[in-house]
C-alpha cells in the first residue's frame, strides 16, 4: 500500500484555494481549480476563500501578503476536512527527538 506525504496532500488541497485575480495576473500564483459542479457533498472537500477585509463570521482565518484567507463557519464540509488534516500534522508530528546515551569508558585502571 503506498501512501500520500503530508507535501502531497497540502499540495492536494492548495488547488481548491480561492487565488485573487491579480495574483495570477502578476505572476504570483497559478489559477485554483473552477468550482466543480456534481461533486462529492455539494463542490471540493476544503473551500478556502480570499478578501481584502476580515471576515465576519470565520471558523479559521489567516492573514497572508494584506488579504484575508478563511473557511467559513458555516461550511462544514470545510471544517470537517480542516480538522482531519489538523490531525494528520498531529500524527506525522515527531516532536523533539532526544538525544541518545553517552557510554564512558574508564581508561586509566
Amino acid at each position: 500500500m503506498m501512501t500520500r506525504s503530508m507535501l502531497q496532500i497540502m499540495l492536494e488541497f492548495a488547488a481548491v484555494v480561492q487565488v485573487p485575480e491579480s495574483d495570477v495576473a502578476q505572476g504570483k500564483a497559478t489559477p485554483g481549480l473552477v468550482e466543480a459542479s456534481g461533486a462529492a457533498l455539494n463542490g471540493p472537500p476544503l473551500r478556502v476563500l480570499v478578501a481584502g477585509a476580515p471576515p465576519r463570521d470565520a471558523f479559521v482565518v489567516a492573514q497572508y501578503d494584506g488579504r484575508w484567507f478563511w473557511i467559513a463557519a458555516t461550511d462544514i464540509q470545510s471544517k470537517y476536512t480542516f480538522g482531519i488534516i489538523m490531525l494528520l500534522f498531529s500524527i506525522a508530528d515527531t516532536g523533539v527527538k532526544g538525544s541518545t546515551p553517552v557510554v564512558t569508558i574508564p581508561a586509566n585502571q
